[in-house]
């Protein structure tokens, strides 16, 4: 439980925000210094977000946890109130010199920070302070990070010292509060050479909701981004160098030729996505979480430790891309690129038992290349803007049920698990359309915004069956609370070659979602402005293969320029058995429908 004092400096600095949003004065960006050099801008909001169903047991965990130290999330109950702040500062220095001394065409600077407090661990339902102290003192799982394996192994104790290198992450440093430098840049441009030096993102790929093809930066993964987040505050931005060159502006049926590159230093960049810690906020996804070495000895259940495996600080493992960009026959905007990132999902294996009974589990992360196209241009034939993009994911690592885990439950825990590095193309093929119904709006258009986003995994066939890295199905974890076989017991040869004719019957299942060789999801947004831009309503569906069904509504306010209003609300449904349409993306939110209120404050 946090501290009165604490409750109280962090409800006085709630209130203090929402009084600054509501009480100030319409106003621009700030600009100030000589020839307002100097401009300040941003935004502060205000959230607060209510369940609006209970979560199903073999999500939330309350039937595995025999102590009682998970929770669950009741309808009606506070699950969120986010605080978040992103104030900007940018300088033209060439406004601080005389014009005519200056050797560049442009010479700015750009810093951005980001943060956010959030209520739940404070102010919302006690179990969630209770769940808190429970990761602390090791009684649900213990979730460290570090960049070498062998350093997981802890000494027995309540007080741990953990080897150098080797970190604890805690759910309110993850889901509670959080700040950092965003952005902090300096742009030169000289002529046709451009170049922006220093902490920022970069974006080749097409991100309408949720951002798959998206992921030259990692994205904070810890609330669902896209759906639950905005993308660009999930984006994390990476200390980059970023040139681009004018080619040409004009080349026979070529126009606006660009050649841009970027490079992430190994040796000073090295981030990814951050780690999500079960069964410790309202927006944790499942499996829930298990327990720890500090545990009532007296309760059944499996002990973990879950080990996000880090990039070693090197060149090696540098990212870097190159794109080029033309316009063909003034019509059509072509792009192609190749880059290397990590992928925002790591991929679990198997390690072994810790020197705490626990069971070792590695998240592994590897750089993958990416090789893309997108092309983008108007068609007289359905009057919208189509959009098409391909990519290939070359070396993603890959989840085969047997091979990452259960080979090494099969050798009493003297093997260690391995992966798969897979090929995998993915695809959008994107309808920007304006209609106009003067019976709904008589003054604005109604903007659709539709696609199809589709997957291939190339590597996949009836004798490498993979699995949806790693997501428990719901029906295994309903049979462990029944007092069934424990989750994730059925690991065997049969999930990764079920066409086996070997395998004993008895041995015919696998607890592990699947994932299929095709897969995909189709996502719609439609939005308005009524009353001259002061109200503007959207509607989001997004329709996955695998038989999951989201809808979004939101309403947005603006009562001025500078003071913003929305509501919000998530509803999820899936079809079909108990283990249909739970996979990696919208699926996963089944039981998480919310309402969210927020109040936005910016200068712009």
């Amino acid at each position: 439980m946090a501290s009165i004092s604490g409750r109280m400096h962090a409800f006085v600095a709630g209130v203090a925000m929402l009084a600054v949003m509501l009480l100030a004065p319409h106003a621009a960006a700030i600009e100030f210094g000589p020839d307002d050099a100097f401009t300040l801008r941003g935004k502060v909001y205000s959230q607060f977000t209510v369940a609006t169903e209970q979560t199903k047991s073999y999500s939330d965990g309350t039937g595995l946890d025999k102590g009682g130290a998970i929770p669950s999330r009741n309808a009606w109950d506070m699950t969120q109130w986010r605080n978040f702040m992103n104030p900007e500062f940018e300088v033209d220095f060439r406004k601080l010199a005389h014009p005519t001394k200056s050797w560049v065409d442009e010479l700015e600077g750009r810093v951005a920070l980001w943060g956010f407090y959030d209520g739940i661990y404070d102010f919302g339902p006690q179990r969630w302070s209770q769940v808190n102290a429970a990761y602390n003192d090791h009684t649900l799982q213990s979730v460290t990070e570090g960049t070498q394996i062998e350093l997981v192994d802890t000494p027995n104790g309540k007080r741990v010292q953990f080897p150098a290198g080797v970190y604890q992450r805690q759910p309110r440093g993850v889901y509670g509060r959080r700040i950092r430098v965003n952005e902090a840049y300096v742009d030169v441009a000289k002529g046709p050479v451009f170049f922006r030096i220093g902490r920022q993102a970069i974006s080749w790929g097409e991100a309408d909701t949720i951002g798959l093809l998206d992921a030259n930066n990692p994205f904070d993964i810890t609330i669902q981004p896209g759906l639950l987040i905005d993308l660009d505050e999930a984006r994390i931005p990476l200390w980059t160098l970023r040139g681009t060159y004018e080619m040409f502006d004009t080349l026979g049926p070529f126009s606006s030729g660009f050649l841009e590159a970027y490079w992430v230093p190994g040796w000073l960049d090295t981030t990814i996505s951050p780690l999500v810690i079960q069964s410790a906020s309202p927006y944790s996804l499942p499996p829930p979480a298990a327990l720890g070495y500090n545990a009532d000895p007296s309760i059944a259940g499996q002990r973990l430790n879950i080990f996000q495996q880090l990039p070693e600080p090197s060149t090696a493992n540098s990212r870097w891309g190159v794109k080029l960009q033309t316009v063909i026959a003034r019509d059509y905007n072509i792009q192609t690129w190749f880059y290397t990132t990590y992928p925002i999902q790591p991929v679990p294996v198997l390690y072994g038992l810790d020197k705490n009974a626990q069971v070792a589990t590695a998240l592994k992360n590897k750089l993958t290349n990416v090789i893309g196209v997108a092309s983008s241009w108007y068609s007289d034939t359905v009057n919208s803007i189509i959009r098409a993009e391909v990519e290939l994911f070359n070396g993603e690592p890959g989840f085969l049920a047997y091979k990452n885990i259960g080979q090494v439950v099969a050798s009493g825990f003297q093997k260690t698990g391995a992966y798969n590095r897979l090929n995998i193309v993915r695809g959008e093929l994107g309808l920007d359309h304006n209609i106009f119904i003067p019976a709904l709006n008589p003054t604005s258009s109604f903007l659709i915004i539709s696609s199809i986003v589709w997957f291939w995994n190339t590597d996949e066939s009836s004798m490498n069956d993979y699995r949806a890295n790693g997501i428990l199905k719901p029906s295994a974890i309903e049979r462990e609370q029944k007092g069934g076989a424990p989750a994730g017991s059925f690991n065997g040869l049969y999930c990764d070659n079920p066409t086996d004719p070997s395998i004993p019957e008895a041995q015919r299942a696998c607890d592990f979602v699947n994932e299929d060789k095709f897969s995909g999801f189709m996502q719609m947004t439609i939005r308005s402005d009524f009353m001259h831009g002061t109200l503007t309503p959207q509607l989001t569906t997004i329709a996955t293969s695998r038989g999951s069904l989201t809808f979004t509504p939101s309403i947005n306010y603006r009562f001025t320029d500078n003071f913003l209003f929305d509501i919000k609300y998530l509803n999820t449904h899936t079809f079909g058995s108990i283990n249909n349409g739970f996979t990696i993306g919208p699926g996963l939110l089944r039981d998480r429908d919310q309402l969210w209120f927020r109040a936005t404050y910016q200068l712009n």
